[in-house]
This record gives C-alpha cells, sequence and structure tokens, in this order.
C-alpha cells in the first residue's frame, strides 16, 4: 500500500468523506488520487485559510477531525491563517502540508520554507511522514487533534513520499481520550463553599459537553440555586431557555452586561470545564471568588486566583457535588430581571423599515428545530447572542476564542458537507467579513449547497 493510500484510509475510518484545499503536483495529487479511489472526495477551495476553517467546521459535526491540504511553502502559509483560527476556534483540523525532501531540507530552493516555525504557536502538535510506521503517525495526528480542547495538528508529507509501499500495523479509527477520575479531592470543602453562598454563579465551558457532563450539569445548577452562564464555546451546552440561564460571557464581568450585572452581584463563580481562551482579558487577582471544575491538571479557566480546583472527570465531579449541596441561590425572578433591566439595549427600533431583529426573528421562524447556524464577528455579534438561545450544543457554529472575521462562510460549507446538505442551515455573516471569502461563492454553487446566507451591513447598525 502507498503512503498516500494509507493516509486516506486512515482518513475514511475517521469518518472522512470530504477533504479540502487547492490542489498542485506531487503528494497532493497522490493523495487526491487516492482519496477518489474510496469516495473520499476533495473539495477545491478559493483560499487554503478556508480549507482549514472548513475542515474544523466539518470535523465538528462528524465528531471527528476535518482535513486540509496545502503545497509547500506559500501554500503552507496561507494554511496557516486557516489553522490559526482553527486553533482559537478549537476546531479539530489535521493540516496536510507537502514539504520538501529530508535530504535537501536546509538548502533554499522555490516555495521551500519551514513550516514547523510558522505554525508553531497555533498548533496541538507538529509530525511529519517517514518509513517509520507512517499508519501511527496519522492515526497520532487525527486523535491528537480531537482531544479535549480540540485544535489543529501540523502533518509535513516529504514531495518523495507519497507513492512510497508500506504496511499498515493497525487498522482502528482514532479516538480521543477521555479525562480520568483523580484521587486527590477537595469535593468536601467545595460543597461546604457552594452551600454557603448566597448567590453562585455557574459558568459552563465546552468541556462539560466533552465530558459528557450535560445532564449533571443542569442538576447541579439546580440544586445550588445558580444563575448559570456560558460561554462563548459552549452554546447549547447549558440548555438556553432553561430558567436559571442568563447569558454568554465573553470574559471578565463588565456593568450593563447580562453575564456582568449576574458576575458583578455574586459571591462565588463555579467554572466548569471553561476554556481560558474565552476571555478578552486576564481576570484580575482577589477580584472574585471562584472555584475551578476542570477534566485535566494542564487546562486552565479564565480565574487568575480560584480558591479550589477540582481535577478529574466533569461528570463524575458534578455526580458527587450535587448529592452534598441544597442552597436556594438566586430566586428565579431575580435572575428574570437582570435581563429585563437590559432588554431596551436590544429593542428593535421603531423607526427602522427593516433592521438586524428581523433578520434573527425571520431566521429562527423559518429554520427548524434541528437547524444549524453559521455565524462569525461583527457589529451584530452581541445582539446575536442576547438574543437568540440555543437548547442543544452542536447547533451554533459561531466565532469564540478567535472573535474571527471571514468565519461563516468556510464553516458554512464545511458544515454543509459534513451533513450531506441535509440539514437545514443559515449563514450570518458581515459584510467586511464576506468581502474575504467572496471567492468561495463559486466553491458554493459548485458543491450545490442551497441553504442561504445572511449578510449584514455592519455601518448600518
Amino acid at each position: 500500500m502507498k503512503i498516500s493510500e494509507l493516509f486516506m484510509n486512515i482518513a475514511k475510518e475517521n469518518s472522512i468523506d470530504h477533504f479540502f484545499g487547492i490542489p498542485g503536483s506531487g503528494v497532493p495529487l497522490d493523495l487526491m488520487d487516492s482519496g477518489r479511489e474510496i469516495d473520499l472526495h476533495f473539495v477545491n477551495v478559493a483560499h487554503e485559510s478556508t480549507a482549514a476553517i472548513a475542515a474544523g467546521a466539518y470535523g465538528l459535526l462528524k465528531e471527528s477531525s476535518g482535513l486540509s491540504l496545502a503545497v509547500k511553502g506559500v501554500g503552507a502559509a496561507n494554511l496557516t491563517g486557516g489553522i490559526a483560527n482553527a486553533y482559537f476556534e478549537r476546531m479539530p483540523v489535521v493540516g496536510i502540508c507537502e514539504t520538501t525532501p529530508n535530504y535537501s531540507y536546509e538548502n533554499e530552493m522555490v516555495q521551500h520554507a519551514d513550516h514547523y516555525a510558522m505554525m508553531k504557536s497555533v498548533t496541538k502538535k507538529m509530525l511529519t511522514i517517514s518509513n517509520d510506521n507512517p499508519g501511527e503517525t496519522i492515526r497520532d495526528a487525527f486523535s491528537t487533534s480531537m482531544e479535549n480542547r480540540q485544535g489543529p495538528v501540523l502533518i509535513d508529507f516529504p514531495s518523495d513520499m507519497g507513492l512510497v509501499d508500506v504496511k499498515d500495523k493497525l487498522n482502528s479509527p482514532s479516538k480521543p481520550k477521555k479525562s480520568k477520575e483523580t484521587n486527590k479531592s477537595e469535593i468536601k470543602k467545595i460543597s461546604e463553599i457552594i452551600n454557603k453562598s448566597k448567590k453562585p454563579v455557574v459558568i459552563i465551558g465546552n468541556d462539560v459537553k466533552a465530558d459528557n457532563a450535560i445532564e449533571e450539569s443542569i442538576k447541579f445548577a439546580e440544586k445550588c440555586g445558580a444563575g448559570v452562564i456560558s460561554t462563548m464555546k459552549s452554546r447549547g451546552v447549558f440548555p438556553e431557555n432553561h430558567e436559571r440561564w442568563v447569558a454568554v460571557t465573553t470574559g471578565f464581568p463588565s456593568q450593563n452586561t447580562k453575564a456582568g450585572d449576574l458576575m458583578l452581584s455574586s459571591d462565588l463563580i463555579i467554572l466548569i470545564g471553561v476554556d481560558q481562551m474565552m476571555t478578552h482579558t486576564p481576570w484580575p487577582e482577589n477580584t472574585l471568588q471562584t472555584i475551578e471544575i476542570i477534566s485535566d491538571s494542564h487546562f486552565k479557566t479564565m480565574s487568575s486566583d480560584p480558591i479550589f480546583t477540582e481535577i478529574g472527570n466533569i461528570k463524575s465531579t458534578l455526580n458527587k457535588l450535587t448529592k452534598l449541596i441544597m442552597n436556594p441561590g438566586w430566586k428565579i425572578q431575580e435572575l428574570l430581571n437582570i435581563s429585563i433591566n437590559l432588554e431596551s439595549r436590544f429593542k428593535r427600533p421603531s423607526n427602522a423599515i427593516f433592521a438586524t431583529q428581523d433578520i434573527f426573528e425571520i431566521s429562527k421562524e423559518l429554520l427548524p428545530k434541528e437547524g444549524l447556524v453559521y455565524s462569525e464577528t461583527g457589529a451584530f455579534i452581541t445582539l446575536l447572542e442576547n438574543t437568540w438561545k440555543f437548547d442543544q450544543p452542536s447547533k451554533f457554529f459561531g466565532t469564540s476564542g478567535g472573535r474571527t472575521m471571514g468565519l461563516m462562510i468556510p464553516s458554512f460549507i464545511g458544515g454543509c458537507l459534513a451533513t450531506d446538505n441535509s440539514i437545514p442551515s443559515i449563514g450570518i455573516g458581515a459584510d467586511g467579513s464576506s468581502l474575504m471569502r467572496m471567492g468561495e461563492f463559486e466553491t458554493i454553487n459548485r458543491c450545490n449547497l442551497k441553504w442561504p446566507i445572511v449578510i449584514i451591513n455592519d455601518a448600518a447598525l
């Protein structure tokens, strides 16, 4: 079996039916030919950065790692922009870059560049294909990308390796590692603090979904009487029509925002599976009393000085805590009042002929329950985060840690292909971001993606 064939077979094992990029000679053609033989289709996009983002959205919906492809040098440099977006948005992507053969790597030649140096700060891992068990290398890339706190992995593929014959030593799909329980625990002390709290707040992060702890987080929030906030990445992980859910947070609390007013009125903030990247600014020390519940000791939340950190499987931790806590906490009307007091900020302008609020309301009316929403940064994003609620995860694909421009159209392409264009979807983007991706309208047309895209003129808001 050729290494290019092995690569595509492993991608197929991981539920990949499409991969994205711009073609070139050598390894890219070898991979495209090998994919075609097993119905793994190459999607030619207008720019390599689109390939990485589309692959990331594709991976999220396939619960796998998407696949993107670039030629060496300038192609890899173009891919780096999309890889950076995928890194900040926590998207699972394997980026394949053709590279110069090892025997001439130190020479300066056409299209030769150090891809490792280029992508080091925005990838989880960087690997190079060789004769030494390439199957293990490829599977390692997929599993690393999919592991908790998902993100991009780079694979450099030397241009003289695509047609090399190898044997596959394994034959099993890559699976991300699950968090484990830890021996050291502060459960009892944490429960005592929660029970003494008058106004606890729970911030829900995306690791709650990764540890399959959604139901446990709901029971926990109800037992401790918390007001609940979601991070930008965890939309729908905690059902947003629940009576205790209040808002989406973008970082350290500020007054006259729903999340900020709730947090600043709180005497305890419990961060559950929260990703440090989901804040715009570092939280200053000695300002908020916080407790962290995280699945891995290497993970950091938004808090800089928690009084306790409980490390281990989040589902197990919440089950144990819920048995020990009982706190009336916030009254439901108190939580409602926080939203009511700020409703005027998001009210439709009475003199408008057509407003952004109309776009959202029409879209919500027409989009079925199973429908998907793709978005990006723009002047409208705060309005969307405060007026459109999601009750299930993986229904909203918007910008989080990157606050990324140019995100919606590539995500829309990847998401629609991941679902075989069978789930009604809508893309809502901004004018400046859309100008970055105008070439991809041809991709949308060629791929026969039929769902609507709405472009909002930010200057009119």
